[in-house]
């Protein structure tokens, strides 16, 4: 499978910002797994055209980029939580510690983060799925994090789902 020119710059882009996230505060700020090689671009690229053969396509989509990313990340994190013990006999995989906070709110974190940076309390929902995704969540992972804060009263989702609304505590 090859991959198309559109996706392409979504590829350098996801490339970028996963780099800049690894470089600030050091390789494992928080424990987290970002720091992006180009040997890891490489793996991602084949991982992502593994993904398209599965789906018996001639072309690479941003789906496979997203998974691939995210198979990528969870790879990491797996060997880094076995190393500090942190496996999770239960199987509950929403409370699972990544960096001291449980994956809830972690995902939470991300989008709060991207609503403060970008000044704005409306996020649509299809580009905080590729946030999480990229960070090696799950969309189970994300769609209980949402349920769980929208019980709280913190998030809003709009009736058609599209959108994410951040409510003010003020």
């Amino acid at each position: 499978p090859f991959v198309p020119t559109d996706v392409a710059p979504y590829i350098v882009e996801a490339y970028v910002g996963l780099r800049s996230q690894g470089s600030e505060g050091g390789p494992q700020k928080n424990g987290d797994q970002t720091v992006m090689t180009a040997r890891q671009l490489l793996s991602i690229l084949r991982l992502s055209q593994g993904l398209a053969r599965l789906r018996f396509s001639d072309y690479v989509a941003r789906e496979d980029v997203d998974e691939a990313i995210r198979l990528t990340h969870m790879s990491k994190s797996s060997l880094t939580d076995h190393d500090q013990g942190e496996g999770d006999a239960s199987g509950s995989s929403s409370k699972r510690k990544w960096g001291g906070e449980d994956v809830t709110s972690r995902i939470f974190n991300i989008i709060r983060d991207y609503s403060t940076s970008s000044r704005t309390l409306r996020i649509e929902l299809k580009l905080v799925e590729a946030m999480v995704l990229r960070k090696g969540f799950t969309e189970q992972q994300l769609k209980q994090c949402l349920e769980e804060y929208q019980s709280l009263d913190i998030i809003q989702m709009n009736s058609t789902r599209t959108h994410i609304d951040l409510l003010s505590g003020e």
